[in-house]
């Protein structure tokens, strides 16, 4: 009985580890955070950013490689989130969340630019600017079809 138990849970434990190694996608967490300042009133008011990455893509095997153990992998666009919170600890009315989606190509580049009534966000050329006390705004509106954004006080 003791060796039944034995080969069941080490049969158990190989079933798995190969289920959970052939597994079709890649996630990549990331946190960064950066400290701007904007002018109201004549005043500088700093404020921080802690963006928080979460972005996946599906893990492409090359055809020709089928049959092989180490399989050469192609490069596929990740969906991107971002978790974009906006911290300033002099007034609570300029915290805010703001969630950012795209397709992201293996070469786009993300920045976080202040301006002088915010800060924009520019993704391989494509940019949306959050202004204080108005919101998102698109400087483009082709960009609009680029982002999927939603902005909250709170979550």
């Amino acid at each position: 009985m003791k060796t039944f138990k034995l080969i069941t849970a080490v049969l158990l434990a190989f079933v798995m580890t190969s289920t959970f190694a052939q597994t079709k996608e890649q996630t990549i967490k990331t946190k960064s955070t950066k400290t701007f300042n904007f002018k109201k009133d004549g005043k500088t008011i700093p404020y921080r950013i802690t963006v928080y990455k979460t972005a996946t893509a599906r893990v492409l095997l090359d055809e020709a490689d089928k049959e092989k153990v180490n399989q050469d992998m192609n490069v596929s666009p990740q969906e991107v989130t971002k978790l974009i919170y906006v911290d300033n600890d002099l007034y609570s009315d300029y915290d805010k969340f703001i969630v950012l989606r795209y397709t992201k190509e293996a070469n786009d580049s993300f920045e976080l630019m202040p301006t002088e009534r915010g800060f924009k966000v520019v993704v391989d050329k494509k940019n949306v600017e959050y202004i204080f006390g108005e919101g998102v705004y698109f400087v483009n509106n082709a960009d609009k079809d680029y982002f999927f954004v939603d902005e909250f006080d709170s979550i």
